[in-house]
């Protein structure tokens, strides 16, 4: 080739170079892609931000297009160089931008993006109860998408703050994959389970069982408890002895009988006089009565006696009830308005107040008071309570 057509043809290449909008063989004047993320892990439904503003473009050449690919099917074209998008499924995606000029250039840049699945819970558990029962919730069938490690933490109880921290909601109450639970009161109990991945993905379940009272027939049983004391009282002495009869139950009647013990000689003179008292501080009841001869040739042991009858109502046949322990119900009964005569301590007294000398031996008394024998029956209705089936 002669330097003549060496010259010519480089003219021409020059000149091709100059003319804008010309067809040539090198093509048009491409841009640069360049594609950056604020974050390429994440979990299912949370969006990336991508970042294509640092792309670039030769001179006199404008970016007119940004073509996003989200790698999951969508697609989005925009003229600013940032976007975002939200991956609903787990997965691997392949994200990429087309940047293109206004001379046809066109240029692309890819990111790879890492979609976590949440878990999945399986919780089974009843969804109905009776007070009492012991209840098993059980998530041990839940399981990550990724085959993934799981970590469990339990609220048991929505109503109650385990943790003190003023929230009722969040308590960590276990983190086994099942909990047996106690259910000690009626209403609606209610908590949650929550389950995380290995890769931080949590997902929460909550839960709520319908807790039943039960119901309970009674029937009064009626009993007789006893009581007796003794012992031997000087003129002017006092004994006295408190105590909580029929704590189980209810009180109906009482009857207390105080007996003196005969002097030497029987028949010659009227045996010592004592004073029986009752005191019953819960119920306002005072009483007392002295002892006195049954007989006119004192003969026999002279005794006191003190009675009462219909302390409380007697009820009537069978009974039935809602509640939800058997020991509450009992105090229930027992508390009842208008059945609680004689509950708390009674206090018994016996008062020596005549010992007359029952003979002299050679001036002498042998015998300065006399021995008693106090002995106190009460009547009381016990509730007998067994549990209907309904």
């Amino acid at each position: 080739m002669t330097k003549g057509v060496r010259s010519m043809l480089a003219c021409f290449l020059l000149a091709s170079l100059l003319l804008s909008g010309c067809t040539s063989v090198i093509g048009p004047p491409a841009p640069t892609a360049r594609l950056s993320v604020d974050v390429d892990s994440i979990h299912a439904g949370e969006a990336v931000n991508f970042d294509a503003r640092e792309s670039s473009t030769p001179d006199a050449t404008v970016i007119v297009e940004f073509l996003w690919d989200f790698g999951d099917g969508s697609t989005h074209a925009s003229t600013q160089g940032l976007t975002t998008h939200v991956y609903e499924e787990l997965g691997t995606y392949e994200a990429s931008v087309q940047v293109s000029n206004d001379q046809g250039g066109a240029d692309l840049a890819r990111w790879t993006i890492h979609v976590n699945g949440y878990p999945h819970i399986s919780l089974a558990m009843p969804t109905t109860a009776k007070v009492s029962d012991l209840v098993t919730l059980d998530a041990s069938s839940s399981a990550d998408p990724e085959g993934g490690v799981l970590a469990f933490a339990w609220d048991l109880n929505w109503s109650a703050d385990s943790d003190l921290d003023g929230d009722t909601e969040n308590d960590v109450d276990s983190t086994e994959t099942s909990v047996s639970l106690l259910l000690n009161s009626s209403g609606k109990r209610s908590g949650s389970v929550t389950v995380t991945d290995d890769q931080g993905a949590s997902i929460t379940r909550l839960w709520s069982i319908d807790v039943y009272t039960r119901t309970w027939k009674v029937v009064w049983e009626e009993r007789r408890i006893n009581f007796n004391w003794s012992g031997y009282l000087k003129q002017g002495e006092t004994w006295a002895e408190s105590h909580v009869p029929g704590t189980d139950g209810r009180l109906l009647a009482v009857n207390a009988t105080l007996t003196l013990e005969m002097d030497l000689l029987p028949g010659t003179q009227p045996q010592d006089n004592f004073t029986l008292g009752i005191t019953v501080p819960g119920s306002g009841w005072t009483d007392e009565a002295q002892t006195g001869q049954e007989d006119e040739d004192f003969t026999k042991p002279a005794t006191a006696y003190i009675e009462r009858e219909g302390m409380n109502p007697r009820p009537v046949g069978e009974q039935v009830f809602s509640a939800d322990h058997v020991d509450e119900l009992r105090e229930q009964l027992l508390a009842e308005a208008g059945a609680r005569f004689g509950q708390g301590e009674w206090v018994w007294s016996v008062r020596a107040d005549d010992a007359d000398p029952d003979f002299l031996v050679d001036g002498f008394d042998p015998d300065e008071g006399n021995d008693w024998d106090l002995t106190v029956e009460f009547i009381v209705l016990v509730p007998r309570v067994s549990e209907l089936s309904v």
